[in-house]
């Protein structure tokens, strides 16, 4: 394996060559953004930015991932990936589909002769679509659809993420323990911040439906996942605490592979299911979440990457504790220390009731948002310079 990823990097590094050339040759740039699943979109600031610029033409191809075994939990049907292609046409972007019905293939990204191609997900991406064969005619860059919370050595250290030409990091902190510990000795990694957290520069808070949102993780099979998920002991009481307390606008926000591993892994049947998501009367499934946490007061969630984003809010979240999980890295460990964490349903209730009925939040002066800085135009200066260099 090893050989295999020196060899692929080598390819990599002579490819660039020849790519530099005929990007300096240009002032304008094609970017494709490769997407999978509207749920995990992030980079919308970055989108919007570019394509304000005369430089970029930005376009979204929506792709199938490569999960091929039907019980796979990222295995995609049509429907969900027609699902995310309507998803960015409601929102006028350009978007093309990189996936073939007709023929049941991926369309090779050559194809849509880009110039950068920006990559949110490192698993499953299908060969013709990924960063070594895409390295014979594009610059590659991978910025994260999540902030992770662990140092789990997935989020940094697989074949992908050394070989992309950028590989964007949330802050030094990340930079730091990633680079010694990569493959590559982190010669990719650029701090930039994340382009999520853009959204809460460009928007101002809201103060109209105060949303009490609940956001629990998918990785109920605590033996073969991350073990983030508290669902079999706090999902069903979440629901009926806020049958009970309707005077609250609940919004449900379920990680998008939750409802088949309730399923797959027999916790719930999927009548069972449909049932319990139908019975939340506000609920969020895509990208476009971010508003909704703007106009919120409060969140509970096993999420992981919600953590730090909400941070950005400055707002009190109850984090439902699983004692599987992996420990947290230095940046989330310090903003985990500003919430409520509830380790059982007993220190659920007694959180839910001081913060919405009592209207006590005695963590509220130790939270601090993240000095977040323009992440789009940082990318966008780095990928400008990149273009250019001679």
């Amino acid at each position: 394996m090893q050989e295999k990823i020196e060899r692929n990097r080598a390819y990599i590094k002579q490819n660039k060559i020849k790519v530099l050339e005929n990007l300096q040759k240009q002032n304008h740039y094609k970017v494709v953004f490769y997407v999978y699943d509207c749920s995990k979109w992030k980079c919308q600031s970055l989108y919007e930015l570019m394509n304000s610029l005369a430089e970029f033409s930005p376009l979204v191809v929506v792709t199938k991932n490569a999960a091929e075994n039907l019980d796979n939990p990222s295995y995609q049907t049509k429907e969900e990936i027609l699902e995310t292609f309507k998803f960015f046409k409601n929102k006028n972007m350009n978007v093309e589909l990189g996936y073939d019905f007709k023929t049941n293939k991926h369309i090779p990204f050559k194809e849509f002769k880009p110039d950068i191609i920006i990559y949110q997900h490192p698993w499953y991406v299908e060969t013709s679509q990924g960063p070594v064969v895409c390295s014979e005619f594009a610059l590659t860059a991978y910025v994260p659809y999540d902030i992770a919370t662990t140092n789990l050595e997935s989020d940094y250290n697989l074949r992908f993420h050394n070989y992309v030409e950028y590989f964007f990091v949330f802050n030094d902190a990340f930079k730091e323990y990633y680079a010694p510990r990569m493959i590559n000795q982190g010669e990719n990694l650029v701090v930039t911040g994340t382009p999520s957290l853009d959204y809460f520069i460009n928007h101002k808070a809201k103060n109209e439906k105060q949303y009490v949102i609940y956001a629990p993780h998918w990785t109920v099979n605590h033996k073969n996942t991350i073990a983030y998920s508290t669902f079999k002991e706090t999902g069903k009481f979440m629901l009926n605490y806020a049958k009970q307390n309707p005077q609250y606008n609940w919004l449900f926000k379920p990680h998008p592979m939750l409802k088949k591993a309730l399923i797959d892994n027999e916790i719930m049947t999927k009548k069972e299911v449909e049932n319990y998501y139908n019975s939340w009367k506000e609920a969020c499934y895509d990208g476009d979440y971010l508003k909704y946490f703007n106009d919120s007061q409060l969140m509970i969630t096993d999420c992981s990457t919600f953590l730090l984003e909400y941070a950005a809010t400055k707002k009190p979240l109850i984090r439902l504790v699983s004692k599987d999980m992996p420990e947290f890295n230095t940046t989330t460990e310090e903003v985990v220390q500003t919430y409520y964490n509830a380790e059982n349903t007993t220190e659920l209730e007694k959180y839910l009731d001081m913060i919405l009925k009592e209207k006590h939040d005695p963590l509220k002066d130790k939270r601090k948002a993240f000095n977040q800085t323009f992440s789009a135009q940082n990318i966008i200066d780095i990928l400008k310079k990149r273009a250019a260099k001679c």
